[in-house]
This record gives structure tokens, C-alpha cells and sequence, in this order.
């Protein structure tokens, strides 16, 4: 580069000497000088270099100004945005859905001839620190469009309905659950809600064994149940035995929080009656302390039988809760979730669960 631009100013040199020299000899031939051409041409490139430098120095100059120029509208404009999202921040207002407008359905049906009950709550709710509350004045009563069962409200213990006497279903049947006259909302509309079970059909006892372990002498009392299934019967019996008590294990709510339904599942499924003539043979399992049974108590071997639905909401309700053995409310607002499912229609408004299953049962006299 530097040697082009050397012999470009020479070139230039020679023609400008040549013009020079031309001219001055045309009106003064003696006046010529070659020195004098040299000067000007060398003044004329200096010349021409400085106003380049200048040009470029005002590009440059111009350049950084819009920079500092559009830097600035840049930092403004997120001062300004910034200020916008502090405006918005404040004022934003977002609805939290909450269960303290809730339902709260905790009852029970059977083919057990005994007084069956049901309570009602409000849902509490700890993201609004409302408490559970019961819910009193309800109409209630069950139906299989053949009999119906009114429950009537304890004046004792308001929000707990119970039949008027012993009273229960029949196996094979719908039952249709029915509450009005409550407004749980507090909008001045009365409301309504309903739910629908078969209650399937008891298993039959054939006979109960029970002996001390294998040899006579164990630490268990074994109690084998042996029974037939069928048609329209339970998808789960869940067996158990007590010796001279039955009456404090009450429903199979009673069992929620121990994790036995979700740890035994492959016991307590059974198979599937499939025609209406047909009959499975089966046995259930259950073992009682040694130490709790002498000769001649009474040995009660007791099976719940429900549906599969019903079982998806015990095991569901059953991981997701603290809930302690014979607790007077399984669903304290402190334990139960607001994701379980529910058979409480409209579900949203809804909470809880309405079992309606069977019960069936076989008695002996222990003699080791």
C-alpha cells in the first residue's frame, strides 16, 4: 500500500511539474522552476489529506453523539418501564380459590340394621384462617326408589343427622343420597346435593377357623374366613377380627390414616363376579394377639365389601392424611386435601365421601 501511494504522488509530481513547466514556458520560458512546482503539489496533497481527517474526525464525532444519544432514550425508557411494572405490581388483585365455601360430607349406608349417620361441615380453610364449622337445618335422606330412610338432626350435637331408628339397605341396590335446604355459600339461594353407590352384594360366610399359630402356641391367633363372592359383589373386602367387641370399629372410615388400605391392596382386591349365576370361592385373613384371647371369648370376623371407586377415594384420602385412629372428624381441615376426589355432586362445591357398602359377618366360640 505504501509503495502504490509513493508512486502515485510521484505520478502526480511529474504531471503537475509537466503542467507547470508547459505553461511557464509558454508566457516566460526563463521563469520555469521546478522547486516552486514541487511545493504546490506537495501543499495541494497536504490539503486534500486534512479535509479527509476532518470528514472522518466529524463522522466520529457525530457517531459517538448518537450513541450516548440512543443510550440515554435506552436508560429513560426502562426508567419509564420500570415505573410502569411498580404501578402495575401494586395494583394487581389476584382471586385465590379457597375450600371455605365448601360442603363437607362425612356419612355412611349399609346393610348393617343399625342407626347410620351422617355429618355435615362447612370446609375450613387455612389460607383464610376460616375454621371448619358444622351445618345445621339440612333435609337428608337416602332412597333406593323402593324405601326411603329419613335422617333427622341430633339436638345435641348440631350438624349430625341420624335414621330415626336401626334401619338398613340391601345388597345389588342404588342408593341415592339427598341434602337440601342449606345455603353453605351464604348467598341467599338454597342448594342441593346428591350422591350415588351401589351397595354390592355381601359376601356369605361358609365356616371360621381359629387357632394358635401353627403349632397351637403361637404369638397369633389366626383366623381364617372362608366365603363365597358374588354377582354385583364388592371389588375389595377388607376383613377383620375382634374377639367380643365389635362395636369400636364401627365403618371403614374408622381405618383411614394407618396406611393398611394402601399396604395391603393386592389382599383386599378380589375377583370380579362375572355372570349372575356364577360364585367365587375365596378366604379371608386376619390375625389377633395371642394375649388378647382366652377359651371362650367370642371371635367376630367382620368384612367391609365396596366398590372400586369408593376404595380409589379411601387409599387416595389415606396417603394424604395424619389422621389418627378413631378420630371423631377424618376430615379436619388440617388433614384433608382439597385434590381428593369426591362422589358429591356438584363436585365443585363439594367435598368428602358417601360410602355406601356392605357388611357381612360370622361368630365362634374360641377353644385354642
Amino acid at each position: 500500500m505504501i509503495l502504490y501511494r509513493t508512486m502515485m504522488f510521484q505520478k502526480y509530481i511529474y504531471k503537475t511539474e509537466r503542467i507547470i513547466s508547459i505553461r511557464s514556458h509558454l508566457k516566460n520560458p526563463k521563469s520555469v522552476s521546478f522547486r516552486g512546482a514541487e511545493r504546490r503539489g506537495i501543499s495541494f496533497l497536504i490539503s486534500r489529506r486534512k479535509t479527509r481527517f476532518f470528514a472522518s474526525l466529524r463522522m466520529t464525532i457525530k457517531g459517538i453523539f448518537e450513541m450516548a444519544c440512543n443510550n440515554l432514550l435506552l436508560c429513560f425508557g426502562l426508567i419509564i418501564l420500570a415505573f410502569f411494572l411498580n404501578s402495575c405490581e401494586q395494583n394487581l388483585n389476584i382471586e385465590i380459590k379457597t375450600n371455605d365455601k365448601r360442603l363437607l360430607v362425612d356419612g355412611a349406608f349399609t346393610n348393617d340394621t343399625v342407626v347410620h349417620s351422617i355429618r355435615l361441615y362447612c370446609a375450613g380453610s387455612l389460607i383464610t384462617g376460616k375454621p371448619q364449622t358444622t351445618v345445621s337445618g339440612a333435609k337428608i335422606y337416602v332412597t333406593d326408589g323402593i324405601e326411603t330412610f329419613d335422617y333427622i338432626e341430633n339436638k345435641d350435637m348440631l350438624g349430625l343427622y341420624q335414621t330415626a331408628g336401626n334401619v338398613g339397605g340391601k345388597g345389588g341396590h342404588h342408593y341415592t343420597l339427598s341434602i337440601t335446604n342449606i345455603d353453605i355459600d351464604n348467598d341467599g339461594k338454597m342448594e342441593s346435593y346428591t350422591a350415588n353407590s351401589l351397595m354390592p352384594v355381601p359376601i356369605k360366610f361358609d365356616s371360621l377357623l381359629s387357632y394358635r399359630g401353627i403349632n397351637g402356641d403361637g404369638p397369633k391367633v389366626i383366623n381364617k374366613a372362608y366365603y363365597k363372592l358374588f354377582f354385583d359383589g364388592p371389588g375389595y373386602v377388607y376383613p377383620f377380627a375382634l374377639a367380643n367387641n365389635y362395636i369400636r370399629y364401627g365403618t371403614i372410615t374408622d381405618r383411614l390414616g394407618t396406611g393398611e388400605l394402601t399396604r395391603f391392596e393386592s389382599w383386599l382386591k378380589v375377583a370380579k363376579v362375572l355372570y349372575p349365576d356364577s360364585i367365587i370361592n375365596l378366604y379371608a385373613y386376619f390375625t389377633i394377639n395371642s394375649s388378647d384371647v382366652k377359651i371362650g371369648d367370642t371371635i367376630n370376623f367382620i368384612c367391609f365389601g365396596f366398590t372400586s371407586e369408593q376404595y380409589e377415594f379411601l387409599k387416595k384420602f389415606d396417603n394424604n392424611t395424619n389422621s389418627q385412629f378413631n378420630s371423631d372428624n377424618i376430615y379436619d381441615q388440617l388433614k384433608i386435601p382439597s385434590n381428593l376426589p369426591t362422589n358429591i355432586e356438584p363436585a365443585d362445591k363439594a367435598a368428602g365421601y358417601f360410602f355406601v357398602y356392605s357388611v357381612s359377618k360370622i361368630s365362634k366360640v374360641f377353644n385354642e
